[in-house]
This record gives structure tokens, C-alpha cells and sequence, in this order.
């Protein structure tokens, strides 16, 4: 099976062998001769053209220039160390990984001639090594979510991930930072979850979905649902130090329901999911929030359609306060609670005023 797997080298791929086997400039040569033997990097060689570059320094090289073969196997070279050193996969299914990874749409950046080391083109690189390596699996899980039912891990990550633009330098940051922890929680049987779904028929879809499926709910499953605050989200911190996640989304605003991303970050715990809310189970969970009774002592509770939120306002003394139920898991049934003051409970209605 791997005789038929493995292709006869070509003139060009004997070529970049020798070049990659003689030269002290690569660091990844095992990776890189066994990919040349195989029709996905054939297939890419044949589209290198011919150039050099005229390098900042010769340290790396002991030349001044280098051809555009060079170069190839020098951008193959630092995409495979990078995948290498963030992503903690058993080592031969990371090469089956990598492998299919070349072939999509972001293996651009192999044929790019700027120098690495110089005025700072690190940067572009590594951006689109990134983009490179995850493609793959966020295709995938943006496609099966649109086929999986509500309750999927996969339809969970990917409404963690809806705010960012995978083709922008500072989003796919913050999209590389959640599914890392995802992938090298797993860190073997991966591969099935990379095929591209394009590469298989649709009476298969069930198959690799659960692929996905099984790598995503592994992570969530053993561990919180992990996350960071960034400009763009709408959050308080309370008086005990809490940080409450509320961001309505202006997409569903002027629907029947009203879709929230809410979460809890301390120092202890990190949570935060999509919560559903009925017109009109917001307006009078709005309108509780904005008035402060404190005429009696009373203990209410305002239950919704999506029982992943509670509210619980109680008065006691002539002092209003708020229990916030959040169930973050409720396949586990999880849930934390957390107590806001009268200022806390002020600022969290001014937060949601500003969005509508």
C-alpha cells in the first residue's frame, strides 16, 4: 500500500532532494523528503517558477541569493516547524496532516519569493501558516454545522468563532487560539477531521461529521469552554471581580428571538455559550433590570424558554441584589452562579441599554 502510495521522483523532485539533503539550511529534512515522494508536493513542485532572491544576509545559505527552489523548500521548511511546534500531534499522523493541508487554497505562501528574515515578512508568513494548517478543519466544522443538530459540539464552536473573519491577520489570531487547546487535546486521531469534506461523497457526511464531532466534544467535555475578552465584546466586572460576557447580536435584534453571547470569566473558571432569548422574555427581563425595588423583602426568579440563564433578584434589608444561574454545559448539567451587588446589577443593564 505505501509502495502505491509513494511516486517515482522526476528530474525536479530529485532535484530539490539533493538540494534539501546538501544544504544546512532547513531543519525539518526527514518531513520534507518523505512529503517529495508523495503527488501532493509532485503536484505543487511543478507549479514553482523560475527566479531568485537576493538575501538580506548570507548566514543562513553562505550566498547571497538563492533560486526559487530554494526558496520553495525553505517556506515548506518553516510551515512544517511551526505546525510542529504549536500543535502537539503523534508525529506520523502530523505528517498525513500536513500533507493534506498543502493542498488547499492558502498553499500560496510557499511560492512566495520575499526574504523571511528581513523587514519583518516573518510576520506575513507565519499569518498564513496559520491560515494554511487550520483551513481544513474550520471549513469543515463551518459545513457541518449547517447539517448537525443544536445540541452538536460542532455547532457550539463554531458560534464561539461566528464574530471573526478567518482571512483577517488579527481574527484568525484569536481563531488559532481556540482550537489549539481543541486539537492538542486530542493529539491523535486527527487525520479524518482534516479531509477536506469536498473529497468525499455526501453519503459519507455522517461518518466524518462525527470525526469532528468526537475531536471538538473530547476538549469540551474535559475541560471549560475556555475564552478571551476583546475590544469588540460588551462586558462588566462586578464588585467581586467577575467578568460577565453580554454581546446581542444586531443580526437577530429584530427577529422573534434575540440571540446573546453570554459568558463568565474569574480567576477560577472561564464559560461562555449562544443563549436564545423570546422578545418578549428580553423586554421584561430588560425592564426588571432597570427598575430597583427595594420597598420589601422579596426572592423572584425569571426563568426562559432556554434554561441556560436564571435570574434570581432578591431584596433583603432594603438592598436589591441579583443571582445570575448559568448553566455553560447542559449535557453535563453544569452550571455556576454569581452574585451581583446593586452597582453590578446598574451597570449590567446600562451595558445591554447600550446595545439596543
Amino acid at each position: 500500500m505505501e509502495e502505491n502510495y509513494r511516486l517515482k521522483d522526476t528530474k525536479q523532485t530529485k532535484r530539490l532532494k539533493d538540494i534539501c539533503l546538501s544544504s544546512t539550511a532547513y531543519s525539518c529534512k526527514g518531513e520534507i523528503y518523505q512529503l517529495l515522494n508523495y503527488k501532493t508536493l509532485h503536484d505543487l513542485v511543478d507549479n514553482i517558477k523560475e527566479g531568485e532572491l537576493e538575501l538580506h544576509s548570507k548566514l543562513m545559505y553562505g550566498k547571497d541569493k538563492i533560486n526559487s527552489e530554494e526558496k520553495f523548500l525553505e517556506n515548506l521548511d518553516h510551515y512544517i516547524s511551526y505546525v510542529k511546534d504549536h500543535y502537539f500531534i503523534q508525529h506520523i499522523e502530523l505528517g498525513l496532516i500536513i500533507e493534506l493541508t498543502l493542498k488547499n487554497k492558502y498553499n500560496a505562501i510557499l511560492f512566495d519569493m520575499d526574504d523571511y528574515y528581513s523587514d519583518n515578512n516573518y510576520v506575513k508568513y507565519i499569518c498564513e501558516f496559520k491560515k494554511m494548517f487550520l483551513f481544513n478543519f474550520y471549513d469543515n466544522m463551518c459545513f457541518y454545522a449547517m447539517l448537525v443538530d443544536n445540541d452538536s459540539y460542532i455547532k457550539t464552536l463554531k458560534e464561539r468563532l461566528y464574530k471573526y473573519d478567518f482571512d483577517d491577520e488579527d481574527d484568525i489570531d484569536e481563531i488559532e487560539k481556540v482550537l489549539i487547546p481543541i486539537i492538542n487535546n486530542r493529539k491523535d486521531n486527527l487525520y479524518n477531521s482534516f479531509i477536506p469534506h469536498n473529497e468525499y461523497e455526501e453519503i459519507h457526511y455522517d461518518f466524518y461529521a462525527h470525526q469532528i464531532e468526537w475531536v471538538i466534544s473530547d476538549y469540551y467535555e474535559h475541560g471549560l469552554f475556555d475564552f478571551k475578552l476583546c475590544d469588540k465584546d460588551h462586558h462588566i466586572t462586578t464588585d467581586n471581580g467577575d467578568k460577565i460576557l453580554f454581546n446581542i447580536s444586531k443580526k437577530k435584534f429584530y427577529e422573534k428571538e434575540i440571540e446573546i453571547k453570554f459568558g463568565i470569566m474569574n480567576n477560577h473558571f472561564r464559560a461562555f455559550k449562544t443563549v436564545y432569548f423570546r422578545k418578549n422574555e428580553f423586554k421584561k427581563l430588560y425592564d426588571r433590570l432597570k427598575k430597583m425595588d427595594t420597598s420589601k423583602n422579596y426572592d423572584v426568579n425569571y426563568d426562559f424558554v432556554d434554561s441556560s440563564l436564571r435570574f434570581n433578584f432578591w431584596c433583603d434589608d432594603g438592598y436589591q441584589f441579583l443571582d445570575i444561574r448559568f448553566e455553560y454545559d447542559y449535557k453535563s448539567g453544569n452550571y455556576i452562579t454569581i452574585l451581583l451587588s446593586p452597582n453590578d446589577t446598574k451597570e449590567l443593564f446600562n451595558l445591554i441599554k447600550s446595545q439596543n
